[in-house]
């Protein structure tokens, strides 16, 4: 169930919510506002190629698997980055049992991390006019990872990177 990996997690509050509103399909991504009949951006904010959905933004956008990509890599994670099949809590509970146990609390934290950093660089961009970069956010992320660790997210300083090490 999605909701565990959501309230049963350590992440911020914030983000708890953020991402239980992306389950129940309730943020403003461009296909919400088009049913709605209000404006929208023809296309993905991140890629450009693409109709925007909160799917398409957390899991499919060819601009978010990269980022998946590098941040699983950095983590020395042994799975691959979701590929838009599905919901991020099928493609989480699939990569979990492919994980070791050592590792389930740092992938369930950069699961919630990554969609909800994802999804403010989104919001940059379309509220602050933003240029889209992986580097960027790869490079945000990297640094909020480091900062949930030291707060409380033992099971993501587990994972770190020794470079990132946060005693």
């Amino acid at each position: 169930h999605s909701w565990k990996l959501i309230w049963r997690s350590w992440a911020p509050p914030k983000v708890k919510f953020f991402h239980w509103l992306a389950s129940l399909g309730c943020c403003w991504t461009a296909d919400r506002l088009a049913r709605r009949g209000l404006p929208h951006p023809p296309r993905c904010p991140l890629c450009d190629q693409m109709p925007e959905s909160m799917n398409h933004l957390i899991m499919d956008c060819p601009f978010t698997k990269q980022v998946w990509h590098d941040i699983l890599s950095w983590l020395h994670l042994p799975c691959s980055a979701p590929n838009g099949e599905g919901s991020l809590s099928v493609w989480w509970r699939t990569t979990r049992q492919a994980t070791p146990k050592p590792m389930h609390k740092g992938l369930t934290t950069a699961t919630l991390l990554i969609p909800w950093m994802t999804w403010k660089h989104r919001n940059d961009c379309v509220f602050n006019a933003a240029t889209p970069s992986t580097s960027v956010l790869v490079a945000r992320i990297k640094e909020e990872a480091a900062l949930w660790a030291t707060v409380g997210a033992r099971g993501l300083r587990v994972i770190l990177p020794q470079t990132w090490d946060v005693h």
